[in-house]
């Protein structure tokens, strides 16, 4: 008895096969959109921990700048206390003085800040940006050693330039002269930081504009 293949094709079994397909494309589509997700959110945390690693240099920057704001009201103090008792040693002696203190609360509001440590967010993603960052805060850790000195040598000798002058003196000529060393020290030491800083946020922003696959694919660097 020779064999018979039902060749017909049941509504039920197109239905079927149908809801099979629907359910392996929902399934497809859903693993992809689940990791499209883990991609975004992945790079999306490296763009947040590249963006605080931005912040902390900028800020690093701007806590040392500001010491030689902090310091203008102590300018005009000297330069009445050296009219009222012109004493221009005892007034390079209370400048230096003041400036130790001004350092000492800049070094103190670093390290509350936790600033030198700005790769921290950074590190666990692209740990070679701990080497860039530790090197770059090495190298302004520098140029602020450096900018201060010549800002201590410039005053100090502003400030001993006005011996055997009592007859002529005005507050002015002390005061003026002493912003515009601490002017002229924050500006050395803006241009320079930037010059070290520069590269570190040209990396940094390169991370963040990346595209997320990109991010996530990307070797350590």
């Amino acid at each position: 008895m020779a064999l018979q293949f039902d060749r017909t094709i049941k509504a039920g079994d197109i239905l079927t096969s149908i809801t099979v397909m629907l359910s392996v494309i929902a399934l497809v589509l859903s693993l992809a959109k689940d990791r499209a997700t883990r991609v975004s959110d992945q790079a999306n945390r490296v763009r947040a921990a590249a963006a605080s690693t931005i912040v902390k240099l900028d800020r690093w920057q701007a806590v040392q700048l500001s010491m030689y704001q902090e310091l203008q009201p102590s300018f005009v103090e000297l330069s009445e206390e050296l009219a009222k008792q012109y004493d221009v040693v005892a007034a390079r002696d209370k400048f230096w003085r003041q400036v130790n203190l001004a350092r000492t609360r800049v070094n103190k509001q670093v390290l509350d800040e936790q600033l030198a440590t700005a790769y921290a967010d950074i590190v666990t993603h692209f740990p070679t940006a701990r080497t860039k960052v530790i090197g770059a805060l090495a190298e302004i850790s520098s140029v602020e050693q450096q900018s201060t000195e010549v800002f201590l040598a410039k005053a100090e000798r502003a400030i001993l330039d006005l011996k055997g002058k009592q007859a002529t003196y005005q507050t002015p000529d002390l005061g003026n002269a002493l912003r515009e060393a601490a002017t002229q020290s924050a500006q050395q030491l803006k241009i320079a930081s930037d010059r070290v800083l520069n590269p570190v946020r040209t990396y940094l922003f390169g991370l963040i504009e990346m595209k997320d696959d990109a991010i996530v694919s990307a070797p350590a660097q």
